[in-house]
């Protein structure tokens, strides 16, 4: 294991970065030790040292860790992988288990698959010599021969899936917190994918989407000043819904505010396919509206802090961006099993929330801002997926206030973050400064916490390390 200096974070050496040991018991480089800014005090616990920087000993310990590890690293190396391919041989007896009983479930579908096609065939046969031999007698179709028409055109999409040399297909895969993606152009060699649309097309699953015919069209849809009358309280509703080619393709809904919102939203939703959604301070009126909302993937809410009577969020949701919450909106999210990407701000009035385990390991990032006074509501948040998070911003001052969490470190390392990448600290009330105005503060709280988690977390300040975000 490579050794660092807690200030700088070089890996230590036996030339310029030499481990020295100070007065205290900890330990930095030779560099740091002779740096202005460390003010003759220890920067993990702030002890004066009570000699000068250059007279500081060696750290003899970690010097002869340094030494030996030339003669180590080939040793650790080669049972790194074996331990890999050892986990490689498990894994591969247990992928050959499974296809040794899918392969056969397998032949046996596309077994019925052929022979369904065949008996269709037969069917749509007999209703065509049924239909030449009637001839101009009778204008009337018997059931069995209508319904073999009505077949003709789902024949047609099966041969074009199963012969057409320019089919794209697109795939998510979606298994916890793992997600695959595909897009590829099948080739001679994709006959199972081709089998499988099929399969899907006869049970309904695939559908065929008709083309968009216009003019070319955005698909967000703000609300601007003109849409708001003079005081800038109430929509222009009518004025809106009369401009039809305006919205009617929208996916995204942008900036949406002002009186009568749940009006236009409920004029609007029957005929759009909406995705995201932007919504700023709005009634509880509003959010029933998209409570309905089954194609919504991503929601940015805005709620009125204190007011009761929001009903809960749409629990398809896969991003969310929620500030003021009530209660019960908390109470949603461990329902919401689909969420990768979570942030909650500002939760001011309820009783504190405790959250089980997430059971789908889904969130990837999640971002928080609560006060000191709702700490247990946001470690407990953090707590339940613990399992899966790779990248948490917390909203955390660097001296005392609301945001102030002196012992963040510990209590985040008390959450077993075992997927977490990246911490990133976001500073309050700093608006577009690019940096923290106490830097050395800033350091000293992201290499304090940096200590208390694993070496692969990365511990970065939202303003002073923009360049690395």
């Amino acid at each position: 294991m490579a050794l660092a200096c807690d200030v700088c974070f070089s890996y230590f050496d036996l030339a310029r970065h030499r481990p020295k040991s100070l007065p205290c018991g900890h330990t930095i480089c030779s560099v740091c030790a002779l740096h202005p800014a460390l003010g003759r005090k220890c920067p993990t616990c702030r002890k004066d040292l009570e000699t000068d920087a250059g007279d500081l000993p060696d750290n003899i310990l970690a010097i002869r860790m340094m030494e030996g590890a030339e003669g180590a690293a080939p040793h650790d190396a080669r049972v790194r992988q074996v331990q890999q391919l050892q986990r490689g041989v498990e894994v591969g007896r247990q992928v050959v288990q499974q296809l040794r009983r899918l392969v056969p479930v397998a032949v046996e579908a596309l077994n019925n698959q052929l022979a369904s096609s065949v008996a269709q065939l037969r069917q749509m046969e007999q209703a065509l010599e049924r239909l030449q031999l009637a001839g101009e007698e009778s204008v009337s179709l018997d059931p069995r021969t209508a319904q073999q028409l009505q077949g003709a055109a789902y024949q047609e999409d099966s041969l074009r899936l199963l012969s057409s040399k320019s089919s794209k297909v697109s795939v998510v895969a979606e298994e916890g917190e793992a997600t695959w993606r595909a897009s590829v152009q099948l080739g001679s060699f994709d006959q199972v994918v081709r089998l499988v649309l099929l399969q899907l097309l006869s049970d309904g699953q695939l559908h065929k989407v008709d083309p968009y015919v216009g003019p070319p069209k955005l698909s967000v849809f703000s609300i601007d000043d003109k849409d708001v009358d003079r005081e800038g309280l109430f929509l222009n509703v009518n004025n809106i819904l009369q401009d039809r080619r305006r919205w009617r393709n929208t996916r995204i809904l942008k900036n949406f505010r002002g009186g009568c919102a749940e009006d236009l939203l409920q004029a609007m939703t029957p005929y759009l396919n909406l995705e995201e959604i932007e919504l700023h301070t709005l009634e509880p009126a509003v959010l029933v509206q998209v409570e309905n909302l089954t194609s919504l993937k991503k929601l940015i809410v805005c709620c009125q802090p204190g007011l009761e009577g929001y009903p809960d969020l749409p629990l398809q949701l896969e991003e969310l961006s929620i500030t003021h919450p009530t209660e019960n909106q908390l109470y949603c999210l461990q329902r919401m099993s689909k969420l990768r990407s979570l942030e909650v701000r500002h939760y001011w009035h309820g009783q504190d929330v405790s959250f089980p385990p997430s059971p789908s390991r889904a969130l990837l990032w999640l971002g928080v801002a609560f006060n000191k006074d709702r700490k247990s509501t946001m470690l407990s948040l953090i707590n339940s997926h613990a399992a899966s998070l790779q990248e948490l911003q917390v909203r955390c001052s660097y001296e005392h206030g609301c945001t102030y969490f002196p012992h963040l470190g510990r209590e985040l390392a008390g959450c077993r973050l075992r997927a977490l990448r990246r911490l990133v600290l976001e500073r309050p009330l700093l608006g577009a400064l690019d940096k923290c105005p106490e830097t050395d503060a800033c350091r000293l709280q992201l290499q304090t916490i940096r200590r208390s988690l694993p070496e692969t977390v990365d511990v970065l300040c939202m303003h002073c390390d923009k360049s690395a975000l």
